[in-house]
């Protein structure tokens, strides 16, 4: 059996890679489906195994703060808060630096995928209106989310996994990777500067709409900040009041629907897909893990990882950025914790292991989810980049990101 799953798993990496057959476009989370329906099929795990291989804190968590997210565009809040940045913006590297505040200051506090689902279309406008050329603000939008995500451990779906699973203190996060994750951003900024220097070095002259024009509903805005503020607060205390993450985004969640003017579109407008891929990819992972194929890739590292100090923290980065460019990050956290929780880590060993795997979803396209996510945004409003001009940003950004986070973590450790 294990050759089959070896298989299906090789399959799923190939459908999400090729992203085409024909006329036929695969989005992330056909291919991950597809996966799980073969493995069902092949009798590799069973329709009970499948079922209780899936999280649903996960899964109830990205539900309840997708939710919000909606409100927040709906009412056009979201967006009053990007334009109200950008509008600051003097020139065209300006409006990158902040185009790239934005991004990482909302998903640090908001699940990234999310954000960037709704950040793309905005920068193409922006971009549209200013005369700009739109590649490095695109690849800008999702380094930034993977680097702002890091932040927190609500920030994106491997942190919510490595903090349910490890029981990490949310403040203990944030101390630690704040003066990171700040570094990592401003190297970006002018790693994306440096590259696309010939893009960016023109002035614009032109007008961007009044914030306040973006707001449709104004008490509904209001009712939409006061949910996603509160929630975002219980979240990043949900330790101190004992109160599960999944919980707390289900009742903020919740708020939200019941606040919506047209509850039928916020349900519909939902990110179904990105639910469909996490719930369809705890099946697949489920099942590679029982199989026994990740003997193969821990054992070479076994002696490495959880030694403690500065080998620790470089080995799991080290497998971080390997693995995650195969798997896609979330993946290979879902296929670690398991390594990582029967060997005992440190809180400090599960922090490296959240840094390394959302630092590493920066080097090519298929590291994360959300490059992904921003890439078929972007096609579909005629927009887009190639695999090569995403790997000549991403290269270096995760590179010189991952140093700057591997000496941090280990000075502080």
């Amino acid at each position: 059996m294990q050759l089959e799953v070896l298989f299906v798993f090789l399959l799923v990496l190939f459908l999400i890679a090729v992203r085409r057959i024909g006329k036929f476009k695969i989005k992330l989370w056909m291919a991950m489906l597809i996966g799980a329906i073969l493995l069902m099929t092949l009798g590799a795990i069973s329709f009970s195994q499948a079922l209780s291989a899936m999280n649903l804190d996960i899964l109830a968590f990205l539900f309840g703060a997708f939710l919000i997210v909606q409100l927040m565009v709906q009412t056009g809040l979201l967006q009053y808060l990007a334009v109200t940045l950008i509008r600051a913006s003097r020139s065209p590297s300006s409006l990158l630096l902040l185009v790239m505040i934005f991004v990482a200051g909302s998903s640090a506090v908001l699940v990234n995928d999310a954000v960037v689902l709704i950040t793309t279309p905005l920068v193409i406008s922006v971009c549209t209106l200013a005369k700009l050329k739109k590649t490095p603000y695109l690849l800008a939008v999702p380094l930034a989310s993977n680097l702002g995500s890091a932040l927190t451990p609500i920030g994106n779906p491997q942190n919510i996994l490595i903090k349910i699973a490890s029981g990490e203190d949310t403040i203990y996060w944030v101390t630690r990777m704040a003066l990171p994750t700040t570094l990592s951003l401003l190297s970006a900024f002018l790693i994306l500067r440096l590259i696309h220097r010939r893009d960016i070095r023109t002035a614009f002259t032109c007008s961007f709409p009044e914030p306040k024009t973006m707001i449709t509903n104004r008490a509904g805005a209001t009712a939409a900040g006061i949910v996603a503020l509160a929630t975002i607060a219980a979240l990043l205390t949900s330790d101190l009041l004992g109160i599960p993450m999944a919980l707390v985004a289900v009742a903020g969640g919740a708020a939200a629907l019941l606040l919506s003017a047209d509850r039928r579109q916020t349900i519909r407008e939902i990110n179904w897909g990105t639910l469909i891929f996490f719930a369809a990819m705890f099946i697949v992972m489920s099942t590679v893990a029982a199989s026994g194929l990740l003997g193969y890739i821990f054992d070479p590292f076994s002696s490495w990882l959880f030694t403690g100090g500065a080998a620790s923290v470089a080995s799991i980065f080290g497998l971080s950025l390997l693995v995650s460019q195969v798997t896609s990050n979330v993946p290979f956290v879902s296929i670690a914790l398991p390594a990582f929780q029967s060997a005992g880590a440190s809180a400090s060993q599960y922090l490296s292991l959240a840094a390394g795997s959302t630092l590493a979803g920066n080097m090519t396209i298929l590291g994360a989810a959300a490059n992904v996510i921003v890439l078929e945004a972007a096609e579909g409003r005629g927009s887009g980049f190639s695999y090569t001009e995403f790997l000549k940003s991403g290269m270096p950004v995760t590179l010189i990101t991952s140093a700057i986070a591997i000496t941090l973590l280990v000075l502080t450790g």
